[in-house]
């Protein structure tokens, strides 16, 4: 597995400023299908605490929220203050007012220990090195409850031990160019990082299409 280039949190946010208003109509048609599988494996329960972490335009946070009871208030977490008002939007627009929404760095979730049930992440580990992967996930298992449930998904590959012809091109480029040619993301299996972070009970599903995605379902061990 490629790493991914370095980019700084005020680039990322800057990229994902810019892209808020379209992301639903453009790339998000395309991460769709995988956010609802994923959504469906995530069984979430209406007296769930849940977090989503990077809830980008908000089209998932609808579908989280249309889950849980009404004085349910489901938290959200996005790098992107373009992204945390379009998210408002999204929600308030479908009718729910029921939800909190920050910005914050992943590897630094402003939330006590043991605070939710479950944590869902999707598209943006793909973003990231493998070094503040593993930061990301020892925080997911921080804020879950023993017994929590994690559910990610984002970019990958039908067989996580190939290296793609994608992967090849983005080492071999100028990394000047990678953003440019290739985009910000590349494919992950992170079923290996999601174990060794103290997560059990780990099960993977590839989901074809024009966005090739793999959804990680795990908990957090027990005392």
């Amino acid at each position: 597995m490629v790493d991914a280039l370095p980019i700084s949190n005020a680039e990322v946010q800057r990229i994902y400023d810019r892209r808020s208003r379209h992301y639903a109509r453009t790339v998000g048609r395309f991460e769709r299908r995988a956010h609802l599988r994923a959504i469906e494996l995530a069984q979430i329960s209406p007296g769930d605490k849940v977090l989503e972490v990077a809830v980008g335009p908000g089209t998932t946070l609808v579908e989280i929220l249309a889950r849980v009871e009404g004085d349910n208030v489901v938290h959200g977490v996005d790098i992107s203050t373009g992204m945390l008002r379009q998210a408002a939007r999204t929600a308030a627009a479908a009718g729910y007012a029921n939800f909190e929404l920050r910005q914050a760095d992943a590897r630094q979730l402003p939330y006590p220990d043991h605070s939710f049930d479950l944590v869902y992440n999707g598209y943006m580990l793909d973003l990231m090195n493998l070094q503040a992967i593993r930061a990301v996930l020892a925080e997911f298992r921080r804020v879950l409850r023993p017994g929590g449930r994690l559910v990610l998904v984002h970019v990958s590959k039908r067989h996580p031990e190939r290296i793609t012809g994608f992967e090849r091109l983005y080492e071999a480029l100028p990394k000047r160019l990678v953003p440019r040619v290739l985009g910000l993301c590349r494919p992950l299996a992170v079923e290996a990082y999601v174990r060794e972070a103290g997560f059990v009970d780990v099960v993977r599903e590839f989901v074809g299409g024009l966005m090739p995605s793999e959804i990680i379902v795990a908990h957090r061990s027990r005392p």
